[in-house]
């Protein structure tokens, strides 16, 4: 099983050459979420829909099996599967967790041109950096401005038993990407920007410069509440510190993308201890409300703040 190499970026970008799926899903570790998807030519979405997960049905990793209760998962996205109106096959787009891929900013003096070619060239940059064999992986990857690539990654069959279940419920997954890529959709791309994407169990930070992604990392987290503010604290600094480092000037706000309920909380005590303006992303699921605002209709679109 191969991702490709627009499957995983094609709508996170904005660059889908096929026509946009039926059905959008996100997948989290405490829960699924799914919405129909607007188009041009379709009507409004239905609304959003949520099915929770019981702890220890899935449990995400780059390096070992996700899925732990797979009758459990099946019969949530069946619950959450539309009944199906004809013979066609419904295409879906599939936002798994962040921390069930590696996800990495590549630099290149110059990338080849030919695919048989690049290909080789970066799996050689990442073959010592990830704990999985990568000539096996599902990957791709996104040429940037600046000579930048972001490229995701991970083993085959772990992308491959989430798809499981959907195929199952009569659902071609057609993208696949994860939360932290799917919503930057949702933010400036203009000035220096860090998001950071909590979900249960992980944390990751994005950084921007003028809508290119220069830094992108997954780290695990604690399960308690204050722990993991602290954590979270210790793990945006040395971005922070980096870029001010390389720039000469600190990025100009923090984004926060799933905080729940204690996201006023949780930014105030980061703006002043990190000395950053923050900003939450009040999306209960982020990557798909990106993926949505990556597929409107462009009258529909709302400027990023």
């Amino acid at each position: 099983m191969n991702l490709g190499n627009s499957s995983l970026f094609g709508g996170v970008f904005g660059f889908l050459r096929d026509p946009p799926p039926e059905f959008v899903f996100e997948v989290a570790a405490d829960g699924i979420a799914c919405s129909a998807v607007r188009t041009p030519r379709t009507r409004p979405p239905a609304a959003l829909q949520y099915v929770p997960l019981m702890p220890g049905v899935i449990a995400p990793s780059p390096v070992k099996e996700n899925i732990l209760d797979a009758a459990a998962f099946a019969a949530a996205v069946r619950k959450l599967t539309p009944p199906a109106t004809g013979r066609g096959r419904r295409r879906a787009a599939l936002i798994l967790p962040d921390n069930c891929v590696r996800i990495a900013v590549l630099d290149f003096d110059s990338l080849p041109d030919k695919e048989e070619e690049r290909r080789p060239l970066i799996n050689f940059r990442l073959r010592k950096s990830v704990p999985f064999d990568i000539d096996e992986a599902a990957l791709s990857y996104f040429p940037q401005a600046g000579r930048k690539v972001i490229v995701a990654l991970a083993p085959s069959e772990i992308v491959a038993h989430y798809e499981t279940a959907f195929r199952a419920a009569g659902l071609h997954p057609g993208l696949v990407t994860v939360t932290s890529l799917a919503m930057l959709d949702l933010l400036p791309v203009t000035g220096s920007i860090v998001a950071a994407h909590y979900s249960p169990g992980a944390l990751t930070v994005i950084a921007q410069s003028d809508g290119v992604v220069t830094i992108a990392r997954t780290l695990e987290m604690g399960d308690s509440e204050m722990d993991t503010l602290d954590e979270i604290l210790a793990a945006i600094y040395p971005t922070l510190a980096y870029i001010e480092d390389q720039n000469g000037a600190r990025p100009e706000k923090l984004f926060l993308a799933g905080f729940g309920e204690e996201w006023e909380s949780s930014s105030i005590r980061l703006s002043i201890e990190l000395d950053i303006p923050v900003e939450a992303i009040q999306e209960p699921h982020p990557g798909l409300a990106g993926y949505l605002a990556s597929v409107a209709p462009k009258s529909t679109r709302k400027a990023a703040a």
